[in-house]
């Protein structure tokens, strides 16, 4: 009886069928609810400049995506959404054309400072849209892009993008960095401070929708005084992670031809692209397998620079206040044991069993239970591939922890 008179009160309390979900008007022009649709706002603003924004896929479904703004207000633009954008004939011609030599705006120490170096004819600006992370995949899956003369910009003061995640306090928005770069370009900067109206609508609205609903952006950035665990650099810091695959000279105990040492060490600092390698010549007899694992020859490791010379230019590529990326932590305790200065320092491999809850083999089996997208290596030998497994799949971490 007692369990009878349970399950009836069980059937008494059981919620009601939920109504079929109805969903939200959209905005033919910004994709955005109607109710907080801000293309009233978008101003018309002509342009020698011709822009040519390459938005990643995935930031095309992102509610608050400034460059589609950008877009409205520039009838002389022209915005293309994928990855791989060599055989696109739209992007193919804008880049050929010789009235409108093409240039990409990107950081990275190659970079032209365009407010110092303005060029003095029309120009095709090509920007990469997404987050860091998705714009440097982009320009390494479109060789011809990358091989553009690349300008880049600084600004004294913060983004006004309050709404969304900023990876660091000098980044900002696509539609921040268009009406910087364009009142250079245009020699107009007061009327290219336009492009910001229908964006700071856009913050507004979306700031008031917040307050509205007692709670506060899930997009908003983390207070920056509160300390990031290492994993969550990958996201909220990314211009300040560096990963890293590095090879090691090891004979078998029994050998006694010393300690393990490195060989061969390559990195990158994904945000911006910025390479690194180093072939270092061991001190030690090379030992007979390491050229076969490695995949270098040992005519290639014996001319190798020394160990001195390697930890000279690491320090040089690699800031105090970096995060160091590996996949385990064998080549890293190496390294750091003869020297080297490798911390913080994150072990990817160990969050990510963490992250997918197994362990899953090698590297790429990791990358493909992530659905990673891995790219061409960028060194060559074994831990030029490693560095390209690695780099895919803490893009892919990246993307899916939100905290």
């Amino acid at each position: 009886m007692a369990d009878r008179a349970a399950s009836a009160g069980r059937e008494q309390h059981r919620p009601e069928p939920a109504q079929d979900f109805v969903p939200r008007a959209l905005c033919p022009e910004c994709l955005r609810p109607v109710q907080v649709c801000c293309c009233a706002h978008v101003q018309n603003l002509e342009t020698r400049t011709r822009v040519l924004i390459l938005q990643h896929p995935r930031e095309r479904k992102v509610g608050v995506n400034t460059a589609r703004l950008a877009h409205q207000c520039l009838p002389n633009s022209v915005m293309r959404s994928g990855v791989d954008f060599g055989d696109d004939p739209v992007v193919r011609a804008l880049l050929e054309d010789p009235s409108r030599p093409a240039a990409v705006l990107f950081p990275g120490k190659d970079a032209i400072d365009i407010f110092a170096n303005p060029p003095q004819g029309p120009v095709t600006l090509v920007v990469l849209d997404g987050t860091w992370w998705q714009a440097a995949k982009l320009l390494r899956a479109n060789p011809r892009i990358a091989a553009l003369p690349r300008w880049g910009l600084s600004l004294s003061h913060a983004s006004r993008y309050r709404i969304r995640r900023q990876p660091a306090e000098h980044c900002v928005s696509t539609v921040e960095a268009l009406a910087a770069v364009l009142g250079v370009l245009e020699r107009d900067p007061d009327r290219m401070q336009r492009l910001l109206i229908p964006f700071e609508r856009m913050v507004q609205v979306q700031l008031e929708y917040a307050e509205k609903s007692g709670g506060a952006s899930r997009h908003a950035r983390p207070d920056p005084q509160r300390a990031l665990r290492p994993w969550q650099w990958l996201r909220h810091r990314p211009d300040h992670v560096i990963l890293v695959a590095g090879e090691t000279n090891e004979w078998p105990r029994r050998a006694r031809q010393g300690l393990p040492e490195v060989v061969h060490w390559v990195a990158v600092r994904p945000a911006t692209g910025e390479l690194f390698e180093s072939v270092v010549r061991p001190e030690n007899r090379l030992a007979p397998s390491c050229p076969v694992q490695i995949e270098l020859t040992a005519d290639r490791v014996q001319s190798g620079e020394s160990f001195d010379e390697f930890r000279r230019r690491w320090a040089e590529f690699a800031h105090p206040d970096d995060l160091v990326c590996t996949w385990g932590r064998h080549a890293g305790d190496v390294a750091a044991r003869q020297g080297l200065s490798l911390e913080p320092r994150l072990d990817v491999r160990a969050f990510t069993i963490r992250h997918l809850g197994r362990r899953s083999g090698d590297m790429t089996a990791y990358a493909e239970a992530l659905d990673a997208r891995v790219g061409a290596p960028r060194a060559p030998g074994r831990a030029g591939r490693r560095l390209a497994l690695l780099e895919a799949i803490a893009a892919r971490i990246a993307e899916r922890v939100h905290h």
